[in-house]
């Protein structure tokens, strides 16, 4: 009995990976909008969502990110290694002009871009496996929590791939439909991105100036401040005797960690605020903050 149940599991999710999305209960109001707000031809939204595949391990995935399932000893320990930070001063080097352009343009450091990029793709290296239709139709039909977002990139994915001369079908991403060197979803690609090497085409696929370029204009959009901090250390209930706020400062935030058995404390202002914004999750951006903090160490960035 329970092998005849297993394999009844299975086969309900081998046969779900082949989901038709065009007859989806939700699929008629993308379809609609796509045609009758973008001028999409209604056979072409029909095929490309009938071409999307359900996968199921996005749904798990989504669900359980590394930034909610992990401690930030172990989410710290991904990030925070000798051959990522290796690489970053790496990466500076090779693109210290731009970096240097972006960072006086947009008044964000070098170092900020770099430690994004490195914890998004690692320097580019790991951009996504997955369809970015695949990610964008399963959770947009399937996710129990956020599919009206995700049906929201769906079609703002659509959108992007006309405006930019991408194969729709073809285009790869994260689990959960982020793109390019920086991990933009669709919609921030379209808000944020900028062609930065002078091509007059945006492509965070193949341009890692497009790339530095994007990432700073995001945090800037976002609230960024010019030679401002992320975050200041401080001491559990005493944190305004040790951090005077500056007067640009629009944010006041406690944030607490567990570090080796210790428990650790700061204040984060704007521009941690503008990190979280890309990634909405504390651990995520003080991993942004601490690998930045390790390209520091390095000076010896020349041309």
């Amino acid at each position: 009995m329970k092998q005849q149940l297993l394999f009844i599991i299975s086969l309900s999710i081998s046969l779900s990976t082949f989901a038709d999305y065009s007859m989806h209960k939700d699929s008629k109001a993308v379809i609609d909008e796509l045609v009758n707000e973008y001028g999409f031809e209604e056979s072409y939204v029909v095929d490309v969502l009938k071409n999307a595949k359900k996968r199921n391990e996005m749904l798990f995935s989504v669900a359980n990110p590394a930034e909610k399932t992990k401690t930030w000893d172990d989410y710290k320990a991904i990030f925070i290694k000798k051959k990522r930070i290796r690489d970053g001063k790496k990466f500076i080097n090779d693109n210290l002009q731009t970096l240097e352009r972006a960072q006086e343009e947009f008044g964000v450091p070098k170092e900020v871009i770099t430690a994004i990029l490195g914890v998004e793709t690692d320097y580019g290296r790991v951009m996504g496996k997955y369809r970015v239709i695949d990610s964008l139709a399963t959770l947009g039909f399937d996710d129990p929590r956020r599919s009206k977002f995700f049906r929201s990139e769906l079609i703002q994915f659509f959108i992007l791939t006309r405006e930019n001369n991408l194969d729709i079908l073809e285009t790869k991403g994260s689990y959960a439909g982020a793109m390019g060197y920086g991990q933009f979803i669709s919609s921030s690609y379209r808000a944020y991105a900028i062609d930065y090497d002078g091509d007059e085409y945006v492509d965070l696929f193949n341009s890692v100036d497009d790339a530095i370029g994007s990432i700073a204009n995001y945090l800037k959009r976002h609230g960024w401040k010019r030679d401002g901090s992320i975050v200041t250390k401080s001491y559990p209930n005493n944190v305004r005797k040790f951090y005077k706020p500056h007067e640009s400062l629009t944010r006041f935030l406690p944030l607490s960690f567990k570090e080796n058995g210790e428990d650790i404390h700061f204040i984060a202002d704007d521009n941690f605020y503008a990190i979280a914004r890309y990634n909405i999750s504390d651990v995520y951006a003080m991993a942004v903050y601490y690998l930045s903090e390790e390209f520091k160490k390095w000076k010896k960035y020349f041309y």
